[in-house]
Order: C-alpha cells, then sequence, then structure tokens
C-alpha cells in the first residue's frame, strides 16, 4: 500500500472500469505515481440514499456507450435496478485530482458523504482504512449532455464489459459480478462483441467462460443473446437504414503516393459543405488508364467510416446502368424496401434519392465513367439531411492534350505540329493505346509531330506497315499502323527487348512485373543453350515412358488427386532388379535407350522456381533495361511496379510472328509458368502467389492449343489447366472458369499423337476427375456423373496393367459418392465410399460416410459422430477440418447439444475465413451461416436466423450468379442452394408472424423450383421441394384468410401429384420413348445453344462444331417425332440456330438466346 501522508490523503469510489486494477498503471504513470501499480480499495456499496443509479449511459467520444449515473427518479423507481451500486473506494493522493479530473473528460465530480456508503468486510482485497469523517471520498457523475442510450453507433462493447467485469471478479468473486449486473441499468441491445478474435475468446479473453456464463444467467437483462460478432452486428444494422459500402471496388493492398490528390479530393469536398443540406459534386476527368479508379477507391475505403456512413459505388456509363445499380442497392441494403419486380424505373430512383436525402448518416456516391453529366441531374437527390457528396470520374475528349503532354511540348510547337497532331489523332481514330505509342515514339526518338507523320505515311506507302503484311486483317489499324514504326525501333535498340516482347504478348495482360521478365530471359537462355531432342525421340517420349513404367520404374510424377498433388519436379528413380532386367526384351531396350535423351533433356522437368537471389548481374540488368524500353514506348503501362499490356496490342504482337517462331515463343512460356507454378491444393499458403500468376498461365495454356505443339508440350499445357481449374473452384468458386480450364485441358490431351498412352490417359482421367466435381457444384449432377464415371474407367483400365493409380481410383470413387449423396441415393453413395475407404483412410471420406448416417432415416447419430471424431484426428487440411466441425455441428444439433454445436459452428467459420482471406463471399461460408440459422431456429432465436439466412442467401446469389436467368432481372439464381435457403428464410417470417414476407419470399423459391422442374435431373427431389413449397404457401393464405389462394394452392397440390402418380404407373411404349428421348436432345441442345451464346471467346466452354453435330441429330429427331407437342416449337428453334450460328459473336448473342427463351 503506497504510503500518503494524512493530508495528502483523499478517496474516489469506482463504479466502473476502474475496479479494474489492471487498469491502473497507465495512468497512475502519467500523474508520475510509476513505483504504484494498482491503487488500495475497499469494496462498499453506495446507497440510493445518494440519489443516483448505475446505467450504460454515458457516450464516449469515440463510438461507444460506457457506464455513467443518472439521478434516480422522483418516484424512486431503479428502472428495474437493485437498490444501490457496488464499487470499490480507492485511496488516492491530494495532487492526483486534477490528473482525475482530465481523465474523466465529459464526467462532473461530486462529493459522497461516507453515510451513504456502506463497506464490506469480507472481500478479497479489501484494505483497512480509517475514516474520521472529514476525508474526501469523491464520484464523477456524467454531465447531462453526455447522457444517452446505447445505440448502432455507440454500442455497448463487450471488451469494456470484459474490464469492468474482471474487476468485479478482482475484487468480490462472482457474487460481486452477480450484484454489478443487478444494480445497473440501460443494458441494451446494441451489444457488440469486439474483442479481438471474438469467435476464439480462449486466445484473448481473460476469464470469458465466467463472465459469459454470468451474462447468460442473466440474459433477459443483460441482452446476452443480441450480442453479435462485428459482421452480424454490421448486418443487424442494415436493417435500420442505408449504411455500409456498396459496390466498391477491391483496394489495392500495394497503392502508394498520390497522397497530394487524395488531400486535394478531400478539402474540395470538405471546403464546399456550407453546413446547409446541400450535395457536393467533385469531377475527376482523365482518358482511361490513368488511375481515376485507383484514386477513388483508396479515398472511399480512407474516409469510410470515419467521414461517411454509407459510399456506394455507381455504373455511371448509361441510364439503364444506374438504374440496375439504384435497384439492387435497395435489395441489399434496406430489408424493408419494396421488392416488386414491376417496380417503375422512376419508382427506384425516386426511392432512393429520398432515402439518401432523408439520411442522416453522411454519404458518398460515386458515378464511375459518367458519359453524359445530364445524368447526374436525374440520379442525385435534391438535398441530404447531414452530408451528401458525389465523386463522378469521366473520360473527357483529349486526343490532341495526350499526344502534347505524351510527346513533349518541344515536339509540337507551332502550327504545323498542331495541324500534324489533328491529323495523326483523327488517323488513330482517337484510341489512347494507339495515341500513346506513337507520342512515345516521338518522345523516345525525338521526332516532331510533322515529322511522325510522314514517317507514317511513308510505311503505308512503301508496304512497310504491318497491316500491307496481311498480318493484322482482323485488328485495329490504328493500332497496327502504330505498332510497326515501334516495333523497328525497338529492334534496333534492343534485340533481347523485341525478344521478351514477343513472349509477353503470350501472357496475360495485367500483373506484369520485372521478376517475370527475368524468368522470362533465363528460360529464353535456357532453350537457346540447349538442343532440342530429335523428332524421333520426342514422338517416342510416352511410348518410353510407359516401357519404363511396365519395367519396374518409379516414376514420381505430378499428380491432381489429394494425396499426390503436383510436386516442385518429376523425378525418376531406377529400380529396375536383375530378373526384370534379364525379362526386357529387344523393343523395350531401344524404347529404354530413346528414354534416356528424353529424360535428359531440362523441358521435361518441373523446375523449381528460382529464387531472387539465383539471378545474375547481367539478367537483372537486362530486365531492367528492357522494363524502361518498354514503358518509353507506352507498349506496358505501369503502376506502383506492376506493368499492363493493352489486350489489343498484345494480339497484334502474337499476329506479327511467323507460326514456327509463335511455337517457339509458346514453349518458353510453356516451361517458364510450369518452374514459378507454386499451386498445391493441401497448402494454402501456396495458393497466394499462385493466384498473382493465375491469368498468365491461363493465357499460355489457351494459346497451347492452336499452334501444333510437340506431345510433351501439350501434356505440359492441360497438367497446368487442370491445376487452373482447381485454384479457381478452391480459392474463387469460379466455377465457369474452371470448367473452361478443365474441357481446354481434355482437348490439349486428345489432339496429341499420343492420346492412347498411359500418361496422357492418366492426365485424362484427373481432369475428367476434376470435371465431375466442378459441375457439382454447379448442379449438373448429370453431367458430374458421366464424367466421373469416365474418370473410373480409365482409372481401372490403367490400374488393371499395373497397379500404380489406386489413388486416383480411391478419389474418383470418393467423388462419386459424395455426388451420389447430394442426390440422396444413400445405398449407392456409401458403397463408392466404402470401395474408396477400402483403398485409403482419409479424412473426407470419412466425413461423407458421416453424413450418410445422418442421411438415413432413423439416422444413427453415434456413428456419424465417432466417424467425424477420426476424421478430426486424420484432418491436416484447414478447409477439410472446417467442413468436418460444420458436420459435427449438423449432428450435435440432432442430439440437441446446441451450445456444442454453436462451437463447432464458429470455429468452422472461423478455419474458412482463414483459408478464403478477403474472399469471404464463398459457398462454404455460405453453408456456415446456413447451418447458424439452423441452429437459431432451434433455440427460437427467430432474429437471429434471420440474419444467418440472409447472409447466406447473399453470398448464394453471389457464388452462383452464373445461373441466373440470361436477359432477365431475376435476382435469385435457378440453383437448388438458393431456393433452400429461400425456403428457411420463409419459415422464419412465418415463425415470426410476418405472414405477406413469409409469402413472397417462399414464391421466389417456387419460381426457381418451377425452372428447376424444366430439367430432367434431380426431378425427384425438386418435386418433392415443390410439393413443400405449397404446403407452406398455403399455411401463409391461410394465416391472412386468402380462402381463393387456399383453394388454388390445393387443387395445384393435387393436379401435380396425380400426374406424377400417372407418369409413374404408365407402360412406356414406343412412342412414349422416341417423344422422351426427343425432349432430352432438344433440352440438351438448348443448354449447349446457350452457353455457345454467353461465351466471350471464340472456342471457349461450348463448341460450334458440338452444337453443329447436335442440331444434326434433333433434326433427325424432328423426323421421327411426326406428332408430338414439341415439334413444332423445336422446328422453329433449329431454324432459329442454324440462321445465326455463323454469325460473329456480337451478332449471334441475343437472337440464340431469345431462341432459347422461346424454346422453354
Amino acid at each position: 500500500m503506497p504510503d500518503f501522508d494524512d493530508d495528502e490523503k483523499e478517496y474516489l469510489f469506482g463504479f466502473g472500469s476502474i475496479i479494474n486494477s489492471s487498469t491502473h498503471a497507465s495512468w497512475l504513470a502519467a500523474s508520475k505515481e510509476s513505483k504504484v501499480e494498482a491503487l488500495p480499495g475497499a469494496v462498499a456499496t453506495l446507497k440510493s440514499s445518494f440519489g443516483y443509479q448505475r446505467r450504460w449511459n454515458f457516450r464516449s467520444t469515440t463510438g461507444f456507450t460506457a457506464l455513467g449515473l443518472c439521478p434516480i427518479d422522483q418516484n424512486g423507481t431503479q428502472d428495474g435496478s437493485s437498490s444501490g451500486i457496488n464499487g470499490v473506494v480507492f485511496q488516492i493522493k491530494k495532487s492526483m485530482v486534477c490528473d482525475f479530473d482530465r481523465r474523466e473528460v465529459g464526467y462532473q465530480r461530486l462529493s459522497i458523504p461516507l453515510e451513504c456508503l456502506q463497506f464490506h468486510t469480507s472481500c478479497k482485497k479489501q484494505a483497512a482504512f480509517q475514516f474520521n469523517g472529514d476525508e474526501k471520498i469523491w464520484i464523477y457523475v456524467p454531465s447531462p449532455s453526455q447522457c444517452l442510450h446505447a445505440d448502432e453507433n455507440h454500442p455497448l462493447l463487450q471488451s469494456y464489459v470484459d474490464t469492468v467485469l474482471q474487476g468485479c471478479l478482482e475484487w468480490g468473486g462472482e457474487s460481486m459480478v452477480e450484484d454489478f449486473i443487478l444494480m445497473t441499468g440501460g443494458w441494451s441491445t446494441f451489444f457488440l462483441n469486439d474483442t479481438p478474435s471474438s469467435r476464439r475468446p480462449w486466445l484473448f479473453r481473460k476469464e470469458y467462460d465466467t463472465i459469459d456464463r454470468l451474462l447468460q444467467k442473466y440474459a433477459e437483462k443483460t441482452h446476452y443473446a443480441d450480442r453479435r460478432h462485428p459482421e452480424e452486428f454490421a448486418s443487424a444494422m442494415m436493417k435500420l437504414r442505408m449504411k455500409g459500402t456498396w459496390s466498391i471496388p477491391r483496394r489495392n493492398p500495394n497503392f502508394t503516393g498520390r497522397d497530394k490528390e487524395l488531400k486535394e479530393l478531400e478539402y474540395r469536398l470538405a471546403t464546399q459543405d456550407s453546413g446547409r443540406q446541400r450535395v457536393q459534386v467533385v469531377e475527376i476527368a482523365g482518358m482511361g488508364g490513368v488511375g481515376k479508379t485507383q484514386l477513388v477507391t483508396e479515398y472511399c475505403y480512407r474516409h469510410f467510416p470515419s467521414l461517411y456512413g454509407l459510399v456506394v459505388w455507381l455504373n455511371a456509363e448509361s441510364s439503364e446502368a444506374l438504374v440496375t445499380d439504384y435497384k439492387q442497392l435497395l435489395a441489399d441494403l434496406i430489408v424493408d424496401a419494396d421488392s416488386n419486380p414491376n417496380k417503375d424505373t422512376n419508382e427506384i430512383v425516386a426511392e432512393v434519392k429520398t432515402r439518401l436525402f432523408r439520411s442522416q448518416i453522411p454519404w458518398l456516391l460515386v458515378f464511375d465513367n459518367l458519359e453524359d453529366k445530364k445524368l447526374l441531374e436525374n440520379f442525385m437527390p435534391n438535398g441530404a439531411g447531414k452530408k451528401g457528396h458525389i465523386v463522378a470520374t469521366t473520360r473527357p475528349n483529349e486526343s490532341i492534350e495526350l499526344l502534347r503532354r505524351a510527346a513533349g511540348p518541344q515536339n509540337m510547337n507551332g502550327d504545323s505540329n498542331a495541324e500534324a497532331a489533328k491529323y495523326i489523332s483523327d488517323t488513330l481514330g482517337h484510341l489512347p493505346l494507339a495515341l500513346g505509342m506513337a507520342a512515345a515514339y516521338m518522345n523516345r526518338c525525338d521526332v516532331t509531330c510533322l515529322e511522325y507523320r510522314e514517317r507514317y505515311s511513308m510505311s503505308e506507302e512503301n508496304g512497310q506497315s504491318l497491316l500491307r503484311h496481311g498480318k493484322l486483317q482482323d485488328y485495329s489499324l490504328t493500332v497496327a499502323s502504330s505498332l510497326s514504326l515501334s516495333l523497328t525501333a525497338i529492334q534496333k535498340e534492343s534485340v533481347v527487348a523485341g525478344d521478351l516482347l514477343k513472349l509477353l504478348c503470350f501472357l496475360g495482360p495485367d500483373q506484369i512485373t520485372k521478376l517475370l521478365l527475368r524468368h522470362l530471359l533465363r528460360w529464353k537462355q535456357k532453350t537457346e543453350e540447349e538442343p532440342e531432342p530429335d523428332s524421333n525421340a520426342r514422338t517416342s517420349f510416352v511410348a518410353a515412358f510407359s516401357g519404363l513404367l511396365a519395367c519396374g520404374i518409379l516414376l514420381a510424377t505430378s499428380t491432381l488427386a489429394k494425396d499426390s498433388r503436383h510436386s516442385s519436379a518429376l523425378i525418376a528413380a531406377a529400380t529396375l532388379s536383375a530378373a526384370a532386367g534379364l525379362a526386357m526384351n529387344d523393343s523395350r531396350a531401344r524404347v529404354d535407350s530413346k528414354m534416356n535423351d528424353i529424360m535428359a533433356h531440362p523441358s521435361i522437368h518441373m523446375t523449381p522456381e528460382v529464387s531472387s537471389s539465383d539471378f545474375s548481374a547481367f539478367e537483372y540488368e537486362q530486365a531492367d533495361l528492357v522494363w524502361d524500353i518498354l514503358k518509353s514506348f507506352s507498349l506496358v503501362s505501369v503502376k506502383e511496379g506492376k506493368g499492363n499490356m493493352h489486350r489489343l496490342l498484345a494480339q497484334a504482337l502474337r499476329s506479327t510472328q511467323p507460326e514456327r517462331e509463335r511455337r517457339s515463343c509458346l514453349k518458353i512460356c510453356v516451361n517458364m509458368m510450369r518452374s514459378i507454378w507454386k499451386f498445391q491444393p493441401e497448402k494454402i499458403e501456396s495458393w497466394s502467389d499462385s493466384l498473382q500468376i493465375l491469368d498468365h498461365v491461363k493465357a499460355v495454356v489457351y494459346h497451347s492449343l492452336d499452334h501444333g505443339l510437340e506431345s510433351i508440350y501439350l501434356l505440359k499445357a492441360a497438367r497446368l489447366s487442370t491445376q487452373v481449374a482447381m485454384l479457381s473452384s478452391m480459392a474463387l468458386n469460379a466455377f465457369i472458369e474452371a470448367q473452361a480450364s478443365l474441357e481446354l485441358s481434355i482437348k490439349l490431351l486428345d489432339i496429341s499423337s499420343e492420346a492412347d498412352t498411359p500418361i496422357f490417359q492418366k492426365a485424362r482421367a484427373q481432369a475428367l476427375h476434376e470435371l465431375g466435381r466442378v459441375l457439382r457444384y454447379e448442379g449438373k449432377y448429370t453431367e458430374s456423373e458421366q464424367s466421373l464415371l469416365s474418370s473410373l474407367r480409365i482409372y481401372e483400365e490403367l490400374n488393371a496393367r499395373e497397379q500404380l493409380y489406386s489413388e486416383g481410383l480411391a478419389a474418383t470413387l470418393h467423388e462419386l459418392g459424395v455426388l451420389e449423396v447430394k442426390k440422396h441415393n444413400l445405398d449407392s453413395a456409401a458403397s463408392f465410399l466404402e470401395k474408396s475407404l477400402d483403398m485409403k483412410r482419409n479424412s473426407s471420406t470419412l466425413h461423407q460416410l458421416a453424413a450418410i448416417h445422418v442421411a438415413r432415416k432413423p439416422s444413427d447419430l453415434k456413428a456419424a459422430k465417432a466417424l467425424l471424431k477420426e476424421a478430426l484426428g486424420l484432418s491436416r487440411h484447414i478447409g477439410q477440418r472446417a467442413a468436418t466441425l460444420k458436420q459435427l455441428a449438423r449432428v450435435t444439433i440432432r442430439q440437441g447439444l446446441l451450445d456444442n454445436a454453436e462451437m463447432y459452428l464458429e470455429q468452422a467459420l472461423e478455419l474458412y475465413l482463414e483459408v478464403y482471406g478477403e474472399n469471404k463471399n464463398h459457398m462454404n461460408v455460405a453453408a456456415v451461416k446456413f447451418q447458424q440459422g439452423a441452429l437459431a431456429i432451434q433455440r427460437e432465436q427467430f432474429e437471429q436466423a434471420w440474419l444467418h439466412f440472409s447472409e447466406c442467401l447473399r453470398i448464394r446469389r453471389y457464388v452462383y450468379a452464373y445461373a441466373r436467368p440470361a436477359g432477365s432481372t431475376e435476382k435469385n439464381p435457378t440453383h437448388l442452394e438458393v431456393s433452400c435457403v429461400l425456403h428457411e428464410l420463409g419459415r422464419v417470417a412465418f415463425a415470426q408472424g410476418r405472414f405477406e414476407t413469409a409469402t413472397e419470399t417462399m414464391k421466389s423459391e417456387r419460381s426457381i423450383l418451377e425452372r428447376l422442374a424444366e430439367t430432367a435431373s434431380r426431378s425427384e427431389r425438386v418435386f418433392q421441394a415443390r410439393l413443400t413449397n405449397i404446403t407452406w404457401l398455403h399455411k401463409c393464405a391461410k394465416r391472412m384468410g386468402h380462402e381463393d389462394d387456399m383453394n388454388k394452392l390445393m387443387s395445384e397440390r393435387t393436379r401435380m401429384k396425380n400426374a406424377r402418380k400417372k407418369d409413374l404407373s404408365e407402360p412406356y411404349g414406343a412412342s412414349r420413348s422416341i417423344s422422351l428421348v426427343f425432349q432430352n436432345k432438344a433440352l440438351e441442345c438448348r443448354a449447349l445453344a446457350r452457353r455457345f451464346a454467353l461465351q466471350k471467346e471464340e472456342g471457349n466452354i461450348a463448341n460450334k462444331q458440338e452444337l453443329l453435330d447436335l442440331l444434326m441429330d434433333l433434326s433427325e429427331g424432328m423426323g421421327n417425332d411426326s406428332s408430338g407437342p414439341m415439334k413444332h416449337p423445336v422446328e422453329e428453334f433449329h431454324a432459329e440456330l442454324l440462321r445465326w450460328i455463323h454469325e460473329p459473336h456480337r451478332d449471334r448473342r441475343q437472337p440464340i438466346l431469345k431462341a432459347c427463351d422461346d424454346l422453354r
């Protein structure tokens, strides 16, 4: 205890955070009492006769509600709190009072009469104070202006509550905590769990279990059930008003500099504020590519939520785009918004403008790429309730100004140069890319604009333009003309720069770095130094490889099954026994001789990535030189160390190369990409680096299809494409892109002359396996099954010859089992999974078998839990562990162990967020939110259930956006996962008595199920879901007293059941079979035609020839089905497709999509 003189002693009654002695050290040091770690104290109760009660009512300037006091009203009521205020009386120095006054800003210091205090002698740390009645005992009471209830902007914070209650536990144990809770009013539903890693309280919260248990014990008072984690709190508050961020582009983590522009933007918006309800507008003008979007994006992130409570990013290229964004804004941010799909455009715009005008939250609207400034008048509100700012980015026509700035004023002086600049701008079509190259040429070669015009004209007249050689007839004339002069100048200045430019055009257009240039230099040099294997060796590579396998050589090659992932090198280790050597025949010996030559060639091996320290000084110097040249000629634009090459320029560069040169460049690019590709599915840390070069790998693989590469390179490209698909689906949920990559992988393997050899067949089986998985994610169960069965057949054939493929076989059996679980064919699923387990026991298969035990009727929860516990013991992958925890939660919910289930779900969510990082819109995250919603329903916590299911719906709409009906404003994708969560939302609304909301939600589910019913897949499951949906719609109609709707729904249900019964009982005659085959063929053709129309590039996803073959089959079917009801619609569909299929993409898209919709 500090030794204070009697005349120095005063006392302070602490009733909040000061009770916790661990908080004393920081302000004691500030009071120059650094030798004292904590003040001595005595537990006491301040009697109600003092006239105050304790409440959560102090509005902190840092954005939360702290403890304070308020007078007891004249009737003596305590607002539900027990009489008195428990706390601790601390002994302080008189000199410390001024320091406390400064610390307690917003509070007034009052004196407490000694008789108003009751001391407790039985507490843990009681100090024996001696009072003579003259001592000053102080208490701090909030100023009336600071006394306000907690709200969404000033919630109760769990970290603050912990500090206070830890102090109570320190002084008086659990009984003091309970007294504190009972003696405190103002507990609020605005209760934020702000502690670090709030879902893992054991990491950071001291005594969290005791505190949470006691808060839950008095939950009716503390609103413990309303305590939310940060993202849940934000989601709940969205209901109350428009608040948050919407559609802002992803922040660039490498954004640096430009502070001057950011401060200027902030200054202009701030200085225009006049204190009145006005909307301030700042326009940021500049040509495409100057970084307007990056600048404004950074401004948004820097000032939300400190300056703005709502930030909205709008596509302002057209009135239609703005209307679409406004409509989606209402749907996403406002729960009570009218979801009427037929709402008039003017009504939508007016509603958003009105809400912004009335908003008491400062807001910022960004109108990106504003083409017509008149749109601002129509779409911006007339005022703002508190503060409204608008930033508009525009692209003015500044062609001549661009030439002047980029070429330098010394090359633009005089009237003749001004006329030449206008001529060049007009000739190049005011295209920034072409103008940039022209200006860069002038600047680099120090020629005037007039001289450039003369050289440009001369190259055209002399036939030196790339156009004259017929190489760029499919590309922009302006780009070709500018490029021809630049390439000549670059080749004269640096041959290496010209060579690397030829390689770069086969890579992705973005994320070009100096490191990438150094890798290209290294691999170009390796290719030049080492001779190609002779043609006979190349053609016999796969045969030799197969021969080695047959003779017993162990070859550790990269695979795509979970336990045999891509390694960094292809390792060959000879284990030939003497007996095997004697048994080899002469032909195999000849194969081995050629194999030795091929395996010695570096292009066969996966070379480890070169670290930055392994590059030579020469390679650094050359890469820097090339970087500078490409920048100076405007062939690569650089921001924050990352380069970008315009797509049109890359197309032009590829077309300038002869076919042999293109083939050589592609080989270098394939080898280079294999050397730096780090992706390993089981190692999460490899995902980030792989994502950085993902687009480069996709580009190289895509170009490998059409240039006659040898089988070795086709195999390498195919394997890369398969792994690209795995990364796309696992990390990004990009299933359509993943499907395209896998189909491309299969095409690369199929065009090889060695397609039937074991090594190519294994690669094909791996690609088909992954394709089956991706198709399952897309909900295409029939196509998924076909792909997986094809993979299984290949593995079985290979394994019959040599027992080297059991892992791939086990993985495919597992995936077939998962598919059967999804289709609710539980016996078939169990059979596949048990066969897989016989080959290899792994956590994911145990997990799926547990799911079967849960799904069976009656379920075997004990067996399921045992399997899941075993799976947890085997699991080393974070994602798999999260999935198993999620399944454990499902089991424990069924067992009634709801607290355990909540813990498992929180742990699963934490792991998923660790895996996916910024990509929180992942289907696995949505699955956890769905389970949390189901748990909340079990506890009858319907408000929380609504929040969880709403978040699940938002993510699933994002993930399955590709399944939205084409050309429709329908926001719900045609996917069973979306219909399931809509159904649960309808159930929650029904339980809350919101019958109209329940009806609208169930109708949305019904719309999806009707679209799904058009397809043959999962018909029984969809049929049962439709019956259930009608039952719930009938319940809603009954509660609302809508008898007509009730009768219609019951009649519809009866018709459906009768029609189903008839379908199942009628024999399938020959005519019926023909009609069904014809119908399925038409649906298959419609699906393929839709994909063909929607593809972005020729040959991507759907192949024109495949569609033509299917149309031919359909034509034959029309002849056989002479009287069916579908014949006439199919004939019209067939004729329309034949009319448009050979037209360019931009012309055929809409007519084909319309034909598909008409057939539906």
